[in-house]
């Protein structure tokens, strides 16, 4: 299957375009993924074990921010 992406200028004509080019056999519509909205709040529980298996630690981490040449 090879997607391709279609920007409809006319919003009054994309309905009657959709309708149209479902009636097709050999053409599947999808919907795209919605993205994520700047108003939702990040979940900091979702990250949990993000450096895990990492050879890294606050102190390290610290040393790599702050080392800044003059």
């Amino acid at each position: 299957m090879e997607p391709i992406v279609l920007n409809i200028k006319d919003q009054g004509k994309y309905l009657s375009f959709l309708q149209f080019i479902r009636q097709l056999d050999f053409v599947e519509v999808e919907r795209p993924a919605k993205k994520r909205s700047v108003t939702e709040k990040y979940n900091f529980f979702a990250s949990a074990g993000l450096w895990e298996g990492k050879d890294i630690n606050a102190k390290t981490l610290r040393t790599k921010a702050w080392n800044r040449q003059k």
